[in-house]
């Protein structure tokens, strides 16, 4: 399976949904909560852009961390714990870890 289709597939499924059983949310504000499960739904839809190498780059390059600024502005520490549990997860698929897109993934959460 090439990556573009992996990411297609897996995305939400693997990386996304993944990341998201594993935050521990408690403490924080309902509001703080409410505006993660927002974006949370909104990286949830960028799967269906993943239908070429260039659209995953533009996924993964400007779609994802115009959509996770509005988590970052909320809280800085949430937001970072997120991309970095997303990230390590789409990075455990070997389609992804062995294409151009995990440089891209990783520069993403190194600008966290």
């Amino acid at each position: 399976m090439d990556v573009v289709t992996t990411l297609r597939y897996r995305f939400v499924r693997y990386c996304v949904n993944k990341a998201y059983a594993e935050m521990d949310l408690q403490g924080v504000p309902a509001e703080v909560v409410n505006v993660f499960d927002d974006v949370v739904n909104q990286i949830r839809d960028l799967e269906r852009y993943f239908t070429s190498l260039e659209s995953a780059v533009r996924v993964v390059r400007v779609d994802l961390p115009e959509k996770l600024k509005i988590l970052r502005e909320r809280d800085q520490a949430l937001a970072k714990a997120f991309v970095k549990k997303m990230v390590e997860h789409c990075l455990e698929l070997d389609e992804v870890a062995n294409s151009k897109i995990s440089e891209y993934l990783k520069e993403l959460l190194s600008s966290f």
